[in-house]
């Protein structure tokens, strides 16, 4: 039975923070991590959670992180048995006018952030006969061409890639690497309130659409944080492996990814987005 989890981007109202708490009542230690302690202080009537102060786009604060624990392993010779890459940002907004800029800024959370820490913390992952578990937080993102979510599809869609690549070249020192393919959950992650749009832009008539996608009205479906928690630490602890689809909407997207038509799916990405208003 794994003893020792880590997961990142573990403020109340997110997946993170409903990882934690089920792998607590699943008997496990955890190290629940986030830029804002202040975020966590829910976390402080649980016996067996650690809260650690952990920006992933920031190595000083990674390594300090990682010094932590492997310190607090130490004391009872133990070793990080599940890795949970949750921290990630969402971003909507059209892709003309999107800077390069946060687009970077995205990419560095919910791409580059995840490499960083896997890096750093695979040291300590137990290795051997029982081995452990490194899930990367994908998304059903990375499988559809959602208008006004250019960069963060983009995103999620390398980390898919990466985290697939990965499974495979740390098989050898069984280590088990799972895609969490993410689908709809009710989280506050979808909190872009009061878009605007630059004078010049070309998406003016589309701008009501952009704004309801931004705060995540656009989706009526959605799979409570703590059921989604339950799932996912359920498939962890049974030892899969390789791509997992939870969350609402997973099943629907991972067969429409596989077989619906193009002509078919470009419809259905492009209604109640706007882009039938424009010329």
């Amino acid at each position: 039975m794994p003893r020792c989890a880590l997961v990142t981007g573990c403020s109340a109202g997110g997946i993170g923070s409903a990882l934690v708490e089920e792998l607590h009542a699943q008997g496990l230690k955890v190290y629940a991590t986030a830029r804002s302690a202040a975020k966590m202080e829910h976390f402080s009537i649980l016996p067996r959670v650690t809260i650690i102060t952990l920006d992933v786009v920031d190595p000083t604060s990674i390594a300090a992180a990682v010094e932590t624990v492997r310190q607090d392993l130490s004391l009872n010779g133990d070793s990080l048995d599940i890795l949970i890459n949750n921290a990630g940002q969402s971003l909507v907004y059209p892709a003309l006018d999107t800077s390069i800029e946060e687009a970077k800024r995205l990419f560095d959370v919910n791409f580059w952030g995840v490499i960083t820490m896997t890096q750093a913390f695979t040291p300590l992952l137990r290795a051997g006969k029982n081995g452990s578990t490194l899930v990367n937080v994908c998304s059903i993102s990375g499988f559809l061409y959602a208008p006004w979510m250019s960069v963060y599809n983009a995103s999620k869609a390398a980390l898919m890639s990466w985290s697939e690549t990965l499974r495979l070249e740390l098989q050898p020192f069984n280590i088990r690497v799972i895609s969490l393919v993410t689908g709809s959950v009710a989280t506050n992650v979808m909190s872009h309130n009061d878009l605007s749009l630059p004078e010049s832009s070309l998406y003016q008539k589309a701008l009501s659409e952009i704004q309801t996608r931004g705060v995540g009205k656009d989706v009526s479906s959605k799979t409570p944080p703590a059921e989604f928690a339950h799932d996912v630490v359920k498939d962890v602890l049974g030892g899969a492996s390789g791509p997992v689809w939870r969350g609402a909407m997973a099943s629907m997207v991972k067969f429409m990814s596989k077989y619906m038509p193009t002509a078919v799916l470009d419809r259905a990405m492009k209604g109640g987005t706007g882009l039938d208003k424009l010329p």
